[in-house]
């Protein structure tokens, strides 16, 4: 199971953030993250009025509680933060908490942000969220399709199928993934 550090703009909105954790949930990847992570997500999201501080509380309060073994604690990524190359402070302590959670890929939308070449020497490969999620629906379509039925199946407010929330995943960026996850759900 590989292991996958995702910036916070990846998770907005939060369609995506969603289907990455079920993902981890059903044991497809596993997303891990930092307190830092969370306290940045709930800081953007309550100030661009997509959730509430409440709302917000319990989402973060659900991750740490339902991931706990994924999070990567701030010892034992400090020390790394410093040598990470760019110059935004929050990029470089995800560049340094996804090499010492040991993760694979850490996905964002501004790729960027991330020195590529250095970070691949490293070991760490930056990729967008839409091409992730077309290479894990390549080589893991069963799986990645049984998480998104099993995700749809339990959407009440309001209820979904599993091509609605393609249609959710497509607006929210990640249109390719959902064109072809459109076209495997019709023969699932």
């Amino acid at each position: 199971m590989s292991r996958i550090f995702v910036d916070t703009n990846v998770l907005f909105p939060f369609s995506v953030m969603d289907l990455l954790l079920a993902l981890t949930e059903d044991m497809v990847h596993e997303v891990i993250w930092t307190e830092r992570l969370l306290a940045e997500w709930k800081r953007v999201i309550v100030r661009e009025h997509h959730r509430s501080e409440g709302s917000a509380e319990a989402i973060t309060s659900a991750i740490r509680e339902y991931f706990s073994e994924s999070c990567v604690p701030e010892d034992d990524y400090a020390s790394l933060t410093d040598t990470m190359p760019g110059g935004d402070p929050d990029d470089r302590h995800h560049m340094a908490a996804a090499l010492a959670g040991r993760a694979r890929m850490l996905l964002t939308w501004d790729r960027g942000d991330f020195p590529t070449a250095p970070l691949a020497e490293l070991g760490l490969r930056i990729v967008d969220p839409d091409t992730y999620l077309c290479e894990l629906l390549d080589e893991l379509p069963r799986e990645v399709l049984t998480t998104v039925v099993r995700l749809a199946g339990e959407k009440r407010r309001p209820p979904k199928t599993p091509e609605d929330l393609s249609d959710d995943l497509a607006k929210a960026g990640v249109r390719e993934f959902a064109e072809r996850l459109r076209t495997r759900l019709r023969f699932y």
